[in-house]
C-alpha cells in the first residue's frame, strides 16, 4: 500500500500545479480577484471541483474539502482532505502567499501532503510535497533532508505566524525570542516551509479544521515534527477526515513546548499602519516582478545594514514622489522604479567599497535570476530584521513588497 500512495504523488503534484495555475490567473485580472464577501471567493470553489474531479479520479475515496463539503465513497479507509485555497482573505487582500493544500489520510494518518504557493512572496513558485514511501520531501523538484527532532530555537531561526502580526512587532517579537518571525497568510505553507527547514515552527492563534493543516501535517511528520492544539493534545484526525476545531502550534518538538509558554494574547502594543498599500490592478508580468524582487533582496541579503537601511529609505523616498539620493544604491532603486535596464546598470556599478560592491553583486544576482538567485537563509534574515534601535521605516520585512509596488508604479520592465 505504501507503493500507491507514492505512486499517486507526481499526479497529485501535477494538479496542484493546475489549481495554482487558476488562483494566479485569478490574482492578475484587471478588476482584481471576484468575492463573494471578504473571506469567501468564487475561484476558491473552481479550484475545489477540479481538484475533487481530478483526485477521486486518481484514487476512489472520501472527499473532504473546505468549499462543497464532503464526497462520499465505498469506505476504503482513505479520504482526500483538500483546502484549495488556503489563505483567502489576505488574497482578496492583495496579498501574496496563499496556498492550494491537499493530503490523503489512511485509517485518520496523513501519508500524502501536497502544499503548492503559486505566488510566494520570497520564493515565487513554491511547490513542497511528500508521500509515504518515497524518498523524502521535495521542494520543486528536489530532495530537502530535514530533519527537526532535535533543534533548539536560536536567534537566527525564523518563526512563521499569521500575515497580519507585523502591526504589532514588538509584542511577536518577545513571544519568538530569541528567534525572529516572519508572517505568511496561509497555515498550510507555514506548516511547509518549516518541514523544509526555513523556520523552526508556525503559530495560529484561529481556530482551524483538518483541511486548513493535513497537508502541512502530513510534510511536517516526514520531517521529524509534531503539530499540537494550543493546549498541547497532539492534533489527530478520524476515519472521516475530520478533526475539532483549534488553535495549533506546529514545528521542531522542543521548539514547539517552548512556544507554548509564551504569551499570545492580551497585546496592548498599538497597530501600526502598513508602509507599503498594493492595490489592482496587478498586470506586472509575474517574471518581473520576480526580478524585482530579487533585485533589492539581493542587494539587502548581502549590503551592511546601514547601507541596507539606505536602499529601503530610497525605495520609500521613490514611492512618495521624492527624488532617491544620487548614489549608485539611488540610481538602482530608480532603475527599478522606470523600467530602466537595472541588470546593465549593476554590471558596470563599481564604488572602490568592498562591502556595497558586494551588495551590489547581490542585487545582479537577483536581477538576473529572481527570487531563487537569493539563498532563502539569506532572504528570511532580511525580512524578519527589526532592529529596535532604528526607525521602522528603515527595516526591510516589507521589501517584497516595497519591490512590487516600485515596479508598479513606474509600469516598468527589467
Amino acid at each position: 500500500m505504501p507503493g500507491i500512495v507514492a505512486n499517486l504523488l507526481p499526479a497529485v503534484i501535477e494538479a496542484a500545479y493546475h489549481a495554482g495555475a487558476m488562483l494566479a490567473a485569478e490574482f492578475v485580472r484587471p478588476d482584481g480577484p471576484r468575492f463573494s464577501d471578504h473571506v469567501t471567493a468564487p475561484i476558491d470553489v473552481e479550484m475545489e471541483m477540479y481538484l475533487r474531479d481530478r483526485l477521486v479520479s486518481l484514487f476512489p475515496a472520501r472527499f473532504v474539502g473546505e468549499e462543497a463539503g464532503v464526497l462520499a465513497a465505498e469506505a476504503n479507509g482513505f479520504c482526500w482532505v483538500v483546502d484549495p485555497h488556503d489563505g483567502t482573505r489576505a488574497f482578496l487582500e492583495g496579498k501574496r502567499g496563499s496556498a492550494v493544500s491537499v493530503a490523503l489520510l489512511r485509517d485518520g494518518i496523513p501519508v500524502l501532503g501536497v502544499v503548492y504557493a503559486p505566488l510566494s512572496p520570497d520564493r515565487g513558485q513554491d511547490m513542497i510535497a511528500w508521500a509515504e514511501g518515497t524518498a523524502g520531501i521535495t521542494r520543486n523538484g528536489a530532495l530537502v533532508p530535514v530533519d527537526l527532532r532535535a533543534r533548539e530555537l536560536t536567534v537566527d531561526d525564523v518563526v512563521f505566524l499569521n500575515h497580519g502580526v507585523w502591526q504589532r512587532p514588538i509584542w511577536n517579537s518577545a513571544a519568538v525570542a530569541p528567534g525572529r518571525f516572519m508572517p505568511l497568510p496561509s497555515i498550510a505553507y507555514r506548516l511547509a516551509r518549516v518541514a523544509v527547514g526555513d523556520g523552526l515552527a508556525t503559530v495560529t492563534l484561529r481556530p482551524v479544521n483538518a483541511h486548513d493543516v493535513a497537508a502541512g501535517h502530513a510534510l511536517l511528520l516526514a520531517a521529524g515534527g509534531v503539530l499540537t492544539a494550543e493546549d498541547g493534545v497532539p492534533v489527530v484526525y478520524d476515519t472521516d477526515g475530520q478533526s475539532r476545531p483549534f488553535a495549533c502550534i506546529g514545528g521542531a518538538p522542543r521548539v514547539v513546548d517552548t512556544l507554548r509558554t509564551r504569551q499570545w494574547r492580551g497585546s496592548t502594543e498599538d497597530r501600526r499602519e502598513p508602509r507599503v498599500m498594493l492595490s489592482w490592478p496587478r498586470a506586472i508580468p509575474e517574471e518581473k516582478v520576480d526580478r524585482a524582487v530579487g533585485c533589492l533582496l539581493g542587494f539587502a541579503a548581502a549590503a551592511p545594514f546601514d547601507s541596507a537601511a539606505r536602499m529601503v529609505t530610497a525605495a520609500r523616498s521613490v514611492l512618495a514622489g521624492q527624488a532617491p539620493e544620487p548614489t549608485v544604491i539611488g540610481a538602482m532603486v530608480r532603475a527599478v522604479a522606470t523600467g530602466a535596464d537595472v541588470a546593465g546598470l549593476l554590471r558596470t556599478a563599481g564604488t572602490g567599497d568592498s562591502a556595497l560592491d558586494t551588495a551590489l553583486a547581490g542585487a545582479l544576482r537577483g536581477a538576473t535570476q529572481g527570487r531563487q538567485g537569493v539563498p532563502v537563509e539569506a532572504a528570511m534574515l532580511v525580512l524578519t530584521a527589526r532592529p529596535m534601535d532604528r526607525p521602522d521605516s528603515e527595516w526591510a520585512d516589507d521589501l517584497t513588497d516595497l519591490a512590487e509596488a516600485l515596479l508598479s508604479a513606474g509600469r516598468g520592465h527589467m
